[in-house]
């Protein structure tokens, strides 16, 4: 009788084992199957000290390019970190001071073929913000003020030679003017380690933010 209730309190126990065993791996079979899929964001670095700004940006599928510009004399550098040594493999450079010169002088052409179309009968305040904005835009600034971030665009590529995932954005403060930069890429040439040099060009350049004319040199006018 004795051996009997051992056999069925040994029974029991186990019977309680593998229900629990059960239990378990049916409620973690539910919850990965109901838990939404987690996307992990990642996000661009960047810094800046006195005249001098820095960021990271994605350039290919786990890969990152960093960019450095020195406002006052507007060199932008780039590179990319080879996958096999100890150095950059891809390396590039460009000037902004430059490509703002370049596009300063294309507003300023196009400001100009605007007010020769324009009635030069009336000259009210509307006329004369205009006026000083256009004149001030054919200068460039003596100090550049520069704020720069980069994201990602959708812009397709094919071949060897192709545009990296990310365009940086570099914006004068003074003008108004943002300046985009699309660094070309080639994976061939990072995966066999090659060595990349080449220059940096403005992609595209628009204005975002109204140029620094203050109201005195307006009333002046």
């Amino acid at each position: 009788m004795k051996r009997s209730n051992t056999i069925v309190c040994l029974l029991l126990c186990a019977g309680c084992i593998v229900t629990g065993v059960i239990s378990s791996i049916a409620t973690t079979f539910l919850t990965e199957k109901a838990a939404p899929e987690i996307t992990v964001a990642r996000a661009n670095t960047s810094d800046r000290v006195d005249g001098y700004l820095t960021c990271t940006a994605p350039i290919d599928a786990g890969i990152e390019a960093l960019y450095v510009l020195d406002s006052s004399t507007g060199l932008l550098s780039a590179g990319v970190l080879s996958k096999s040594t100890r150095n950059f493999q891809a390396k590039y450079q460009g000037n902004v001071n430059m490509d703002l010169a370049k596009a300063l002088k294309f507003v300023s052409s196009q400001s100009e073929k605007a007010a020769k179309r324009s009635s030069r009968t009336s000259r009210s305040k509307k006329n004369r913000n205009e006026e000083a904005e256009a004149s001030a835009e054919t200068l460039l600034p003596s100090e550049p003020r520069y704020i720069m971030t980069a994201g990602v665009h959708d812009m397709p590529g094919t071949g060897m030679r192709r545009p990296g995932a990310s365009a940086l954005y570099v914006t004068e403060v003074n003008t108004g003017l943002t300046l985009v930069y699309i660094l070309p890429w080639s994976s061939a040439a990072h995966s066999s380690n090659t060595p990349v040099s080449e220059p940096i060009q403005a992609y595209a350049v628009d204005r975002f933010l109204i140029p620094m004319v203050t109201e005195e040199a307006v009333e002046e006018e």
